[in-house]
């Protein structure tokens, strides 16, 4: 229990307000996004910009142009889940089966792809690194466009993101994944009401 105290007090004096104000905007932005409103996406443009910064130090590169993805999809969402010009705003959906089958194995091949390839640089856990970029990417745009099966895959990829986290030594943003997750399973739950009325 004191190297966990000890390390949390390290933690803090490396990385201190950043990291702090990155989760807790993060977790304003799935909390916001679990129910469905579109200023989960001012609070994600924050902390994916903290976060672009904190990944690089971090060597974990992949990680870094995801946040720079989602700072870009923070603005698209916005938009996508507000057309000012309609009046109308996106509907919960789902895709098939097969066709989000097909979509996790194609990640797959691009996750190996892309691991393989930092593996030769000094990319820290090249593999995993890529594993969770490419899942979220894809789970990002599922999010913009309202399809309910992004929550399953941020269910494993934040899972994944917590190891890396902690083996890292940034215990914030471990816990931070850890409640991800947990918020992950219950957006998957609230959508799954919203698409049962539409």
């Amino acid at each position: 229990m004191t190297e966990l105290i000890d390390q949390l007090l390290k933690e803090s004096s490396n990385f201190n307000a950043l990291e702090v104000l990155a989760v807790l905007t993060a977790l304003a932005y799935v909390v916001l996004a679990s129910k469905g409103s579109k200023w989960c996406f001012v609070f994600g443009l924050i902390s994916s910009a903290i976060y672009v910064y904190l990944a690089t130090i971090l060597k974990y590169y992949f990680d870094s142009f995801i946040n720079l993805y989602y700072v870009v999809m923070s603005v698209y969402g916005w938009f996508a889940w507000s057309n000012k010009r309609s009046g109308k705003s996106l509907n919960v959906n789902s895709m098939s089966l097969k066709k989000f089958v097909i979509w996790l194995l194609l990640a797959l091949a691009i996750s190996l792809m892309l691991g393989f390839s930092a593996s030769y640089t000094d990319a820290a856990l090249p593999y995993w690194d890529a594993i969770t970029t490419v899942y979220a990417v894809l789970a990002t745009f599922l999010v913009v466009k309202k399809v309910i099966e992004n929550w399953l895959i941020w269910i494993v990829v934040d899972f994944i993101a917590m190891l890396m986290y902690f083996e890292k030594g940034l215990l914030l943003t471990a816990g931070l994944f850890l409640i991800y997750t947990i918020i992950a399973i219950h957006g998957y739950v609230q959508w799954r009401k919203k698409l049962s009325y539409a």
